[in-house]
């Protein structure tokens, strides 16, 4: 296989971080785009120079050339892409979510089984360097064991109105919080039980979109995540925190790494107040798409499967829909 044939499904705004991944690959090509808007499948060839576009996926999963494809459409139409990928022998990475219900995530799983077909799910988190030396500290015990990683911020939300739609997007906690339920669970381990409270904000949406969630873990260890999607217009924010706390210290998240610097730093506050700065290598948003997709392209070529499977993806949504009950029913949820 000399050069691996991609073809995408969906040419929103997410298919740019793939298509400039695959764009800097002398191992890879984009064969074809698909869109059901044809304006957009039409604009992202013409401005990655690809050679064809087409508005059904099913003609692009057809195409012989093609022999891996990239879905990124919204949540709600993952599935029938990966299910068509599946069927014509393709090897999928789907963004995540993996799907809005158990039963899809299943059948899309057994589906590239079935065919032979790699099937991975993009949680770009586990190739970001920061995350991967946060993930480091907590396990190396630094902090003693068990934490509590402690997240919030709020905002407007997406553009888009499918995010915030209940049948199509699901809001902020499945969303966008499964990166945080599944780099949980690949740093903790299992969940035992979740308790939340989660509203709606907007009274033009149907997707619950404030609130805060507590996931404790078999571990010990507890995640609490405070989201809102439901502040007013487009671009109205509160302030945003993060940190992780133990037994041993708190570890504060680094800012911004100095300009032109490759160097970042966490900071390690011990019994006494001290600050020691841990040290890694920054990368930027699309290095991790890159090393993303350079993990899944190299495990194409060498028939290896994934380290994020569509049995991740399924285990990040079965705990964001926990997560979802506990909120609406305001009673702890075991799993």
């Amino acid at each position: 296989m000399s050069s691996i044939g991609f073809g995408i499904i969906g040419c929103g705004g997410i298919s740019n971080v793939h298509l400039t991944a695959l764009s800097k690959r002398d191992d890879a090509r984009v064969v074809c785009v698909a869109d059901v808007n044809p304006e957009a499948a039409k604009a992202q060839a013409e401005r990655y120079q690809v050679a064809k576009w087409v508005t059904d996926p099913a003609e692009l999963v057809a195409m012989p050339e093609v022999q891996a494809v990239v879905v990124c459409t919204p949540t709600f139409r993952h599935a029938e892409g990966v299910l068509a990928a599946a069927a014509a022998g393709k090897h999928v990475l789907c963004e995540k979510p993996i799907s809005l219900s158990l039963e899809e995530a299943d059948q899309m799983i057994a589906a590239c089984e079935k065919a032979g077909s790699l099937f991975m799910v993009a949680f770009v988190r586990r190739f970001c360097n920061e995350w991967l030396k946060l993930r480091d500290i907590i396990r190396e015990g630094r902090l003693g064991r068990p934490v509590v990683w402690r997240t919030a911020n709020a905002s407007s939300g997406p553009a888009s109105p499918w995010f915030l739609d209940a049948e199509k997007g699901g809001g902020p906690f499945i969303d966008g919080c499964v990166h945080d339920w599944d780099f949980a669970r690949f740093t903790f381990g299992e969940p035992e039980k979740v308790v939340a409270s989660i509203s709606r904000m907007k009274e033009t949406t149907t997707a619950l979109d404030t609130g805060t969630a507590i996931v404790k873990f078999k571990s010990g260890d507890e995640i609490v995540r405070t989201w809102s999607w439901g502040l007013p217009g487009t671009a109205c924010s509160g302030q945003s925190m993060q940190d992780v706390i133990g037994p041993k210290g708190a570890l504060r998240f680094p800012g911004a790494p100095a300009e032109g610097s490759k160097l970042n730093y966490f900071y390690y506050i011990d019994g006494d107040g001290k600050e020691h700065p841990i040290e890694y290598e920054h990368t930027g948003g699309q290095e991790w798409f890159d090393a993303q997709m350079d993990h899944f392209v190299t495990c194409v070529r060498e028939g290896r499967r994934p380290c994020v499977t569509g049995e991740d993806g399924r285990n990040a949504t079965e705990l964001a829909l926990a997560v979802l009950k506990a909120g609406a029913s305001r009673e702890t949820v075991h799993l």
